[in-house]
């Protein structure tokens, strides 16, 4: 029984039957485990540990993997804000099964396996709302990573740039590139094989960014008419999230990995030195830029009017990145 519950463990924690089988676990050591009650059987032919999740289990109920939104968030990708459970199904798949009540799972979220370990420091992927899941019958992109119970990142990313809004669906591409879940090279040929609008995706930003927030906000901005300079150093004082029209530095607050003390003082350093160059600096927090962007943008708008009176009135150019 050690030998399946490390699979499993090595799987996600839920897989099938055939899987575990191909892995070596023999099937008398599969039913002996279901029998005395060390693992479950939430569908024939699939086998679960006591660590899968409810979405994990939705989804084999239904018949189809996680996918879309629903599969970024495993992988630690940025994944917008529709918290719905979104499956994929094959399109050779025939039909689904009604969504049937699973037996209920209060564990915490499963990352992916291949998540590194920095990232299980930070609070577990969000499971789904209770909504009906979002279905999307599609094509598999590639089985790298692929599971059982997920799709390969190549594939969610796929989805959900069908999916998504554009702003989220272009922070989505660069939390992948970020997290270095795909590479540059690979994600060019999802887009390259998915309908010409989502070559648009792809801007000045792609890339640039470290959070989903970030990259929502920088594009907005854009969007408005402020120069964005994303990634800024500043007098080899330490690297900022990005300069506005050359006279106010900002720092998104909120990302998953700032939760160490280090992190928090290291922050604070960057605006010290910020306002000993005389540059102010804004901090939104990330659920800021998400719920309360008109205050956001009011903020910044004033912020950069002021620091470009100041200096006018004082004769110095915009600071040099």
């Amino acid at each position: 029984m050690p030998q399946l519950l490390t699979e499993l463990a090595r799987l996600g924690h839920v897989a099938r039957v055939r899987t575990l089988r191909a892995r070596g676990v023999s099937e008398r050591v599969i039913r002996s485990a279901i029998a005395a009650g060390v693992v479950a059987r939430p569908r024939h032919g699939w086998v679960a540990s006591g660590a899968a999740d409810q979405d994990q289990l939705r989804g084999i109920a239904v018949g189809g993997r996680l996918g879309c939104s629903s599969a970024l968030r495993r992988y630690g990708v940025w994944a917008g804000d529709d918290l719905r459970l979104h499956l994929h199904v094959p399109r050779t798949a025939s039909r689904l099964r009604a969504e049937a009540e699973p037996a209920w799972s209060g564990n915490v979220g499963v990352w992916h396996p291949s998540v590194l370990e920095r990232m299980r420091g930070v609070p577990p992927p969000r499971l789904a709302t209770d909504d009906p899941p979002r279905v999307h019958w599609a094509r598999d992109r590639s089985g790298h990573l692929a599971l059982d119970w997920i799709v390969s990142p190549h594939t969610a990313l796929a989805d959900a740039l069908r999916c998504m809004v554009p702003e989220h669906a272009s922070a989505a591409i660069d939390s992948v590139l970020h997290e270095r879940v795909l590479t540059r090279r690979e994600v060019d040929a999802v887009i390259a094989a998915l309908p010409a609008p989502a070559a648009g995706l792809i801007d000045e930003f792609t890339g640039r960014t470290e959070s989903g927030a970030e990259s929502l906000f920088v594009r907005r901005l854009a969007a408005h008419g402020f120069h964005v300079v994303t990634q800024v150093p500043l007098g080899g004082f330490g690297r900022y999230d990005g300069m506005i029209d050359g006279c106010v530095l900002f720092e998104i607050d909120g990302r998953g990995f700032h939760s160490g003390s280090g992190e928090f003082f290291a922050d604070r350093d960057r605006t010290l030195v910020a306002q000993v160059f005389g540059v102010p600096v804004v901090r939104p927090s990330a659920r800021h830029v998400l719920e309360d962007w008109p205050v956001v943008l009011a903020a910044v708008t004033r912020t950069v009017e002021d620091a470009k009176l100041v200096r006018r009135g004082r004769g110095l150019p915009p600071v040099i990145c």
